[in-house]
């Protein structure tokens, strides 16, 4: 059993350590999945290539021997179901796997972009952490999320009301019909007139105006210092407070990101 917990430990290490073997490794899962979703993002537009299954076949084979070592390194199935990223490659190995039966599906492999995102990992990786818990951060989430429901959206545009509309008729124009629903633009060059067809586009447009507002929110939003109350939880506070907006709790937990630039640019001026 100790070699067994020996390269759990090391593989557990390598996954969520803060070392240099650690981040090197993770530096390189990290540009793997990068190429990974670019090749998910294009692969909309360039599946009559003939390397196209050979390709996605190496990627599936890539996904479930990253989904093992990580079952691996956590031990346990429940442990290992707790995170978004184990759902989402999921959802990615059955598309690959099964790329007949669910082709019109292959659209959620976009997911693995919000779980890379919001994934610690990522920013740890992103030039050393500098931009962890930052204002850089909150605002690449937000887009990355808007990006990935766009790309979503599309996906169950195409595969839910394919033909509906004579110029609807690939993965283009349901991007195309997306975005116009989105903005609220509506040339109308593109609708889909079924109740069902309608309703969706009412969602697509409730959609589009939440997520343009939280994206201008994180953009002009102040400087903040990220601090955990202990009393409450609440991690944003204005730069100079010293006590928690929300509950009057002394702020008292270890400053983190914001902060530190912030106090860093105090010390400068």
């Amino acid at each position: 059993m100790r070699p067994r917990r020996r390269l759990r430990s090391r593989i557990r290490a390598y996954y969520f350590g803060h070392t240099q073997s650690a981040l090197r490794f993770q530096g390189v899962l990290l540009v793997l999945d990068l190429l990974i979703i670019g090749f998910f993002i294009g692969s909309q537009f360039i599946r009559e290539q003939p390397w196209f299954w050979s390709v996605d076949a190496a990627i599936g084979v890539f996904v479930a021997i990253d989904l093992l070592a990580r079952l691996f390194a956590f031990g346990t199935v429940r442990r290992w179901l707790k995170y978004p990223t184990t759902w989402v490659d999921l959802v990615v190995l059955v598309t690959l796997v099964f790329p007949a039966l669910l082709s019109n599906w292959g659209f959620l492999r976009i997911l693995r972009l919000w779980t890379l995102v919001n994934s610690e990992r990522f920013w740890n990786v992103l030039a050393r952490g500098k931009w962890d818990d930052t204002y850089v951060e909150d605002l690449t989430r937000a887009i990355v999320t808007m990006a990935v429901f766009v790309f979503i959206a599309a996906g169950l545009t195409q595969a839910l009301f394919l033909g509906d509309h004579p110029k609807l008729n690939n993965f283009l124009d349901a991007i195309y019909y997306v975005v116009t629903s989105l903005t609220t633009t509506g040339y109308g060059d593109i609708t889909i007139d079924s109740a069902s067809g309608r309703l969706f586009s009412i969602g697509l447009m409730i959609a589009g105006i939440s997520l343009f507002f939280g994206i201008a929110q994180k953009a002009f939003a102040p400087q903040q210092k990220i601090q955990r109350c202990v009393k409450c939880a609440l991690d944003r506070h204005g730069l100079n407070a010293n006590y928690c907006c929300n509950c009057g709790t002394e702020l008292t937990s270890p400053l983190r990101g914001r902060a530190r630039i912030a106090r860093g640019r105090g010390k400068g001026g």
